[in-house]
């Protein structure tokens, strides 16, 4: 079968972070938080505790802080991945991924769901797994191929 579409893309600690932040929206983490924050306030006002008002005012930095030290140990485990140069091979049936560390074929039905943001698209295999494709590098026509994979 013959490649239709070839891209690279880099893994950096900043492509992993966009992925993480893409994937978070994308389980309404951060909708959830906001709503309970906003509840922790209220209660915080009726009860008159100061001590739930700057928890609350606090836990967004703390929430973000926690985040960024999570994304870091993940990244920093996975030596082999660490700025590696990963080619993203696209056939009809299946793609084709290729870094130093050994290669993976995946087929289209095994995506679980496609993200999509204006840099990147996220190809997921699990909740929290994937493959990140940087649109930076991306021939003409490959973005619809993607869009035309998503489940309907």
């Amino acid at each position: 079968m013959e490649c239709l579409y070839k891209t690279t893309t880099k893994f950096t600690i900043e492509e992993y972070r966009k992925f993480n932040r893409a994937v978070m929206h994308k389980n309404y983490i951060m909708v959830v938080t906001a709503i309970a924050l906003l509840m922790i306030i209220v209660g915080g006002i009726v009860l008159e505790s100061p001590f739930l008002i700057i928890f609350a005012i606090l836990y967004p930095f703390l929430f973000f802080a926690a985040t960024e030290i999570g994304v870091r140990r993940v990244f920093n485990s996975n030596k082999l991945l660490q700025n590696a140069e990963i080619t993203y091979e696209f056939y009809e049936d299946y793609l084709h991924e290729t870094h130093e560390g050994g290669e993976e074929k995946v087929s289209y039905d095994k995506f679980d769901r496609i993200i999509e943001t204006k840099t990147n698209f996220y190809l997921m295999i699990a909740k929290n797994q994937g493959f990140m494709i940087s649109k930076e590098n991306m021939p003409d026509g490959l973005e619809e191929f993607i869009r035309g994979k998503k489940k309907a």
